[in-house]
């Protein structure tokens, strides 16, 4: 093993010591190494997803898809509400096409997350109903959505959606407290350290 290498690993007692900079880095958990969502990291979604039983309705895949890209996205809940499903349902039945769904949640999540950094940070998103208008404005663009630009956006959010994962396999696995956020709709708020706000 190489000298340099050999001073930036831990100590044989396994205690941590040094500076913080001279500390091995971990490899944290890739969302392309998963298994449902990993499709969602390298690929837009043009097409609905193959069904999962021979009674899987269009409409479930279409919801299944749209919720899946809504859920892997950096600033949303990491699961869906019945609110949520609803809402997707409606989509298709209006015929809205799965892939302007799909740039609406990348255009839209990607506007909040490379914002210029001295900007105060925004709310987490709360509901699927948050890109009701930026479904509206690309069905509103008589072009159809470019291909290559919501490649580019995707790959621009794939780490940020990476590091979401990874705080919840973290959270999964390491029993961390929830946030003060909904985050969860199915996780009950604790009233002692996280309030309801005022209005």
């Amino acid at each position: 093993m190489d000298d340099r290498v050999r001073s930036r690993t831990p100590n044989d007692g396994g205690a941590v010591g040094g500076r913080l900079r001279d500390q091995p880095l971990l490899p944290l958990p890739s969302a392309s190494s998963a298994g449902d969502p990993g499709s969602l990291s390298t690929a837009i979604q043009t097409t609905l997803p193959a069904p999962r039983n021979e009674g899987e309705s269009p409409e479930r895949r279409f919801v299944r898809a749209v919720l899946a890209r809504y859920v892997w996205l950096p600033d949303t809940p990491t699961v869906s509400s019945r609110y949520d499903r609803r809402l997707a349902a409606t989509l298709f039945v209006r015929g809205v096409e799965l892939i302007v769904v799909e740039a609406a949640l990348l255009l839209a999540d990607a506007r909040r997350a490379l914002r210029e950094p001295w900007l105060a940070p925004l709310p987490q998103v709360r509901s699927f109903a948050y890109f009701q208008p930026t479904i509206a404005e690309v069905l509103d663009n008589p072009r159809p959505p470019d291909l290559e630009y919501l490649t580019c956006l995707l790959r621009r959010l794939r780490p940020l959606a990476e590091l979401k994962l990874a705080r919840l396999r973290h959270g999964e696995q390491y029993g961390s407290e929830p946030a003060c956020s909904a985050d969860d709709p199915t996780r009950r708020r604790d009233r002692r350290r996280c309030p309801r706000r005022t209005r």
